[in-house]
């Protein structure tokens, strides 16, 4: 049986997770540690839902981030009862827009479809 975290529960985890990972990169790449964070978040954020697809579908969402010279993108993918399939993600050095970096993100989801071999109906689904 699965346990539902709340959302605190899930924030703490995503910020340790950043921080761990951010604080490995700047040793490794820069050679100093950061001190740990705390993201800040709005509180008039209005949260987007996740649905699942309709029965028999798979669906495969993503989104891109675009920060100066740099592009993050990631990509999931679930089944009809929100289990997961695969994800993956990746980070491009380039200066690009939006519009291109969801490019990039979208091709990334055509790879994961092909790579599943999903032999039924996709939905692709922004992060917008």
């Amino acid at each position: 049986m699965m346990r539902i975290l709340d959302k605190k529960v899930i924030a703490d985890l995503m910020t340790t997770l950043w921080n761990s990972w951010n604080n490995r990169n700047n040793f490794i790449f820069r050679g100093n540690e950061d001190e740990a964070q705390i993201p800040l978040l709005s509180l008039n954020q209005v949260a987007k839902k996740w649905q699942k697809p309709p029965k028999g579908f798979i669906k495969i969402n993503f989104d891109a981030l675009v920060c100066e010279d740099r592009v993050g993108y990631g990509v999931i993918a679930r089944d009809d009862e929100g289990f997961m399939l695969g994800s993956g993600g990746g980070f491009i050095k380039k200066t690009m827009s939006v519009e291109e970096a969801e490019c990039h993100a979208f091709e990334a989801n055509i790879k994961m479809a092909c790579q599943l071999n999903i032999n039924g109906d996709v939905l692709f689904e922004s992060g917008k």
